[in-house]
């Protein structure tokens, strides 16, 4: 059942199309992801949608169709506590709980009507339990405390909480809704690990349909059965998660670019013969070349694809660590009467890659500066083994954010480098030109991001200390960094909520929770499936190494599988181009018409032609295969 139907909807501002004549079917239960680059008009497609900005085009709504908006940012405000605000929800649970005490009470009067007020008491307890019923307290206090605002927050009025804490309670009140269409822009900005899982696992359950603008590329892989992409001002659909969408794009995107290339190579060629036509100068090759331009007048262009600048990272180390990179003992740490963790003992081995997760404000960034001998620790102690050379980088990156340029930054990381080196380093991070001059004042979070990864990179060092890197990176460049990690040979310890990213990196969990620091054996899909398998949602233990040992083997190994299919593919579209370009040269050897004079030369060439179609054949034949 289509609940909304967006036909040829164009959206202008200031005379600019945001995007023009797209069209999506938006059906019952469907989990639609919602991609494109910053400002491609994600957030103005939900507008559009709740009738907040003009459009030509048409969108249209099931009748009665209930529709929850969350937006990025959120004007809730007033006197009301959070509890008050939340419970403003239930309104019409209220009011159906008053209607049924008055049904009760006209009932119980001895002139009553009991047929006709028991139906209406009927359809009135049937309305009740439709809106929750008296379930409603434990649904909400499940929400808030899912969400982080726990009975800390309750009593607290709305205008003191924070611009993420009003999006937290703006979420919540939407959940407990009772709507059809969820639309989600940014769900989980402000939410730590836990919340950001407790909101999947809501979502999981949940019967309605939801359409999601998201930077959580865990989120989007779980909940997502398809994925709409804004781009250049076209919609896009794709089937499948946010893994399934980035496959079949980056495949679409190398097969229109090699048709592309194909197609332009086809109208040189004609133009070439035709030129050489006109240069007979005779009446019939004069009608051949004016025959052949009817054609590539007609002949319906392909779009150039647009090029994406992508980022290009490489972390090389200038030599191994000891097999020991950190001997922790007994470490414990806190602040006057909070302890964040005790006790703690880990040994950290050569190239083992940890990821540190946990609340926020449990401990995760100070256990990253004991690590650091940033900080004293009330009890315990850190060794650094041998030839540990670490690189940091930090949250926020405070340390470019003064008056020297980007060029100067990078620089720091290593002044063995020369001038052209680094320049070079710069370009691979984005930083092209002129830009490189820019100082780190004027530099947006994201490109102090990438100076920060530049710096880094260049540096050389054996063992990465990461305290949130995927913040402030777009999808492209998270997968860029991903992609580099993987390589590195080197320790990684790194402090994170990007749960797609800790899926992916992580060999180790240090979870941060309730005072104590739990171990943990693989990835965190490994993490939740050993809590849902021991029934206890907070409960972490050390699931078994081999069998953890195994899983990652497994998932290793099929890694491996689709790079060596991507691989392949990229061979055979070489070998397509290899084909298609010796083939034209045969082409354009007939079209000379000289080798008709010589017969044999003509039948070998006649043969080599034939064998080169039946070989461009079997290629595209198998591209199709792998690309499916």
């Amino acid at each position: 059942m289509i609940l909304i139907d967006i036909n040829n909807l164009t959206v202008t501002f200031d005379g600019k199309n945001i995007f023009s004549d797209i069209t999506l079917q938006i059906q019952k239960g469907q989990c639609i992801g919602l991609t494109g680059l910053n400002g491609a008009g994600k957030t103005t497609l939900f507008k559009a949608i709740m009738g907040i900005v003009d459009y030509s085009g048409s969108i249209l709504l099931q009748k009665g169709l209930k529709i929850g908006y969350l937006q990025q940012h959120h004007t809730l405000d007033g006197v009301e506590t959070v509890i008050e605000e939340a419970t403003k929800t239930f309104d019409p649970l209220f009011k159906a709980e008053e209607r049924l005490h008055r049904l009760e009470e006209d009932m119980a009067k001895p002139d009553a009507d009991i047929d006709l007020l028991g139906e209406k008491y009927n359809f009135a307890q049937q309305e009740f339990e439709n809106l929750g019923g008296y379930g409603w307290k434990s649904r909400l206090t499940g929400v808030l405390k899912g969400l982080g605002l726990t009975e800390d927050f309750w009593d607290k009025p709305v205008c003191t909480l924070s611009g993420g804490e009003k999006t937290r309670l703006a979420l919540a009140k939407m959940l407990l809704e009772n709507n059809d269409v969820l639309l989600l822009d940014e769900p989980t900005n402000h939410l730590d690990i836990n919340a950001a899982q407790w909101l999947t696992d809501f979502l999981l359950r949940y019967n309605g349909t939801v359409v999601l603008i998201s930077h959580d590329r865990y989120m989007m892989d779980k909940l997502c059965s398809g994925v709409a992409q804004i781009e250049n001002g076209k919609l896009r659909y794709f089937k499948g998660n946010y893994t399934d969408y980035t496959v079949k794009w980056e495949e679409e995107l190398r097969s229109n670019q090699r048709l592309y290339e194909k197609q332009q190579d086809e109208i040189k060629r004609q133009r070439a013969i035709i030129a050489r036509f006109r240069q007979f100068n005779r009446e019939k090759s004069i009608r051949a070349a004016e025959s052949r331009e009817k054609v590539l007048d007609k002949m319906e262009l392909i779009d150039a694809p647009q090029s994406h600048s992508d980022m290009r990272l490489m972390f090389n180390m200038e030599r191994f660590s000891g097999g020991d990179v950190f001997k922790i003992r007994n470490l414990s740490m806190g602040f006057e009467e909070r302890t964040l963790f005790q006790d703690f003992s880990y040994d950290i081995k050569q190239g083992e890659k940890i990821i540190i997760i946990g609340p926020n404000g449990a401990g995760k960034t100070t256990l990253m500066e004991l690590l650091l001998n940033k900080k004293q620790a009330k009890k315990g102690n850190v060794t650094k083994g041998v030839n540990v050379d670490i690189g940091y980088y930090e949250q926020g990156q405070k340390q470019f954010m003064g008056a020297d340029t980007i060029m100067d930054m990078v620089w720091w990381g290593n002044r063995d480098l020369s001038q052209t080196q680094v320049r070079t380093r710069c370009a691979s991070m984005l930083f092209f030109g002129e830009d490189v001059f820019k100082q780190g004042s004027v530099l947006s979070g994201g490109e102090r991001a990438r100076v920060a990864l530049a710096q880094l990179s260049v540096m050389g060092a054996n063992t990465l200390i990461l305290d949130e890197p995927t913040n402030h990176l777009d999808m492209d460049s998270r997968e860029v960094l991903e992609d580099a990690l993987e390589r590195f040979d080197g320790t990684l310890i790194a402090v994170s909520h990007d749960r797609y990213f800790i899926n992916r990196i992580a060999q180790t969990l240090w979870i941060v929770e309730n005072g104590k620091i739990c171990v943990f054996k693989g990835n965190y899909d490994d993490y939740l499936q050993s809590i849902k398998e021991e029934n206890a949602p907070f409960v972490k233990q050390e699931i078994n190494k081999t069998q953890a040992n195994k899983e990652r083997q497994k998932e290793k190994q099929s890694r491996e599988q689709e790079k060596q299919k991507r691989a392949r593919i990229r061979n055979i579209e070489k070998e397509i181009q290899e084909a298609e370009e010796s083939i034209q040269k045969i082409e354009e050897i007939f079209a000379k018409g000289e080798i008709y004079q010589d017969q044999e030369k003509l039948l070998k060439t006649q043969e080599q032609y034939n064998l080169l179609k039946e070989k461009l054949d079997k290629l595209m034949e198998e591209w199709m295969e792998l690309s499916e």
